[in-house]
């Protein structure tokens, strides 16, 4: 069977919900909805330490007892950093004095005494071979004491040089070569003693060897040396700048200071603050004054025998090359050709040494011993030198015999000039060295003497800084403080 067609749904408004107790259902409560808390505000952000405290430090300037910390931890510092800076610089200036009389100028002498060492080593073997089987003990032993006194100072230097690299090659250098210089020597003096000419080849060879691989190095650490003591000398001089200035700022905040509390109080004087400036103008006076005093025994030190020992250490060292020159003009027997090395003779080697030592000029261009005769500051100094000029001048004439001699075939004769116990060019030549031998010792007393004073005038003042400074700033916190209690 067909089923009857559903009805569509009426649409249309609805009917109205019957009325409670009517029989019809209530009306739905409308919904509730959940309520929605506003979002809360953030929470105000916490300001770094460092502008809080710039903040607190602001207010406490606004008021006099912060002020008045304020200005007594300015003072405080200021005097201690005075103190410390004191104590730093002449510590390092009475150091660097220290050095230069202990250490650098020692080695620079025994640079010099290295040198002059080989270099009198080599004349001796040329006057050892002059005197050949005649040769006498006192020339051998003075050979070897002059090759092993140069070795001992190579020893004790290698040890002594630090950290300079360059020094430390040129004493390694030296003490390799010397042992061949040596060798030279001895196979020169086996071949003259056999009576064979080879000899005094050898000779020169040796001289030559010597003169390149040995004096000219040693020469060069001489003058590193003397730089390095220079230097020292230099550094002990130098004024302290840094601590004179914060000498001069701490006493002119404390004058401040006390006007200040003047113009504000109408108190005339602060124990205190007067007994921080008493220490820091004495700690200023005692700085200037020391080192001033120490700065010109420093320069009295170089200016006087320092000079002077540099010059007569170069007017010994040329002596002996004259007579090194000397010797080789013999030794040659005739055959005095040039050098290789510059292109000379002994003989004009002899003649220029000779020339830079008794020079009549005036100033700079004056001769080596005439410099130092002007540069020594005591009576027995001067004597020591003027009898090494005359004893130059009577070398100087005593050559000319030995020269006419060897000209006119005499060599015998010559030989006895030069070497012999009368009337020699040795003779005067060993009065010279003994004469610059005592002079250079003098001197390097004087120069001790000074650096010595220098020294005495600068040591006391590191402690003293420290001392004077830790007592300005208790001082300067005592003065405040009493001030700071009067507002409690």
């Amino acid at each position: 069977m067909t089923q009857p067609p559903t009805a569509p749904p009426v649409s249309g408004p609805a009917a109205p919900a019957p009325r409670a107790g009517a029989g019809a259902s209530l009306p739905s409560p409308r919904p509730v909805l959940p309520s929605v808390d506003p979002p809360p505000s953030a929470p105000p952000r916490r300001r770094s330490a460092f502008v809080e405290n710039a903040g607190r430090l602001r207010a406490a300037m606004g008021t006099e007892p912060g002020r008045l910390r304020l200005i007594g931890a300015v003072l405080a510092g200021l005097t201690l950093l005075f103190g410390l800076s004191t104590y730093a610089e002449l510590s390092d200036r009475a150091e660097a004095a220290k050095t230069a009389r202990q250490s650098s100028q020692p080695l620079s002498r025994a640079a010099a005494d290295i040198y002059r060492s080989l270099a009198d080593a080599n004349t001796t073997a040329a006057s050892g071979f002059l005197a050949g089987a005649d040769e006498k003990p006192e020339v051998r032993e003075r050979y070897e004491e002059r090759i092993g006194n140069a070795s001992t100072l190579l020893s004790s230097a290698a040890g002594q040089v630090g950290d300079s690299d360059a020094a430390e090659a040129l004493i390694t250098g030296l003490n390799a070569e010397l042992p061949t210089y040596t060798g030279l020597v001895e196979t020169a003096r086996a071949n003259d003693r056999q009576g064979l000419p080879l000899g005094s080849a050898y000779l020169r060879y040796a001289d030559e060897q010597m003169q390149e691989t040995l004096l000219d190095p040693a020469a060069e650490l001489y003058e590193l040396e003397t730089a390095r003591y220079q230097r020292d000398l230099a550094d002990a001089r130098a004024w302290p700048w840094l601590s004179t200035a914060l000498g001069g700022a701490a006493l002119a905040a404390l004058g401040w200071a006390q006007w200040r509390q003047y113009r504000r109080t109408n108190r005339v004087l602060n124990p205190g603050l007067v007994a921080a400036t008493a220490a820091a103008g004495l700690l200023l006076a005692w700085l200037v004054g020391a080192h001033t005093l120490a700065r010109s025994a420093l320069n009295d030190a170089e200016n006087g025998p320092g000079q002077a020992l540099t010059t007569l250490s170069d007017a010994w060292t040329e002596a002996m090359r004259a007579r090194g020159s000397e010797n080789l003009t013999l030794v040659s027997r005739g055959g005095d050709i040039a050098t290789a090395q510059n292109n000379t003779t002994f003989e004009d080697d002899y003649q220029a040494s000779m020339d830079r030592l008794l020079a009549d000029d005036e100033g700079a261009e004056a001769g080596l011993l005439r410099q130092a005769l002007t540069r020594v500051g005591s009576e027995a100094g001067g004597a020591q030198v003027e009898a090494a000029i005359a004893a130059s001048q009577q070398w100087r004439q005593r050559h000319g015999d030995v020269t006419t001699a060897e000209t006119e075939g005499d060599y015998e004769e010559a030989i006895q000039l030069v070497i012999g116990e009368t009337d020699s060019t040795g003779q005067s030549f060993d009065r010279v060295d003994g004469e610059l031998r005592d002079a250079v010792g003098l001197q390097q007393k004087e120069f001790r003497a000074a650096v010595g004073s220098g020294v005495n005038w600068l040591g006391p003042v590191p402690s003293l800084a420290v001392g004077l400074a830790l007592l300005a700033g208790t001082a300067i916190v005592l003065g405040i403080g009493r001030r700071l209690a009067e507002y409690r």
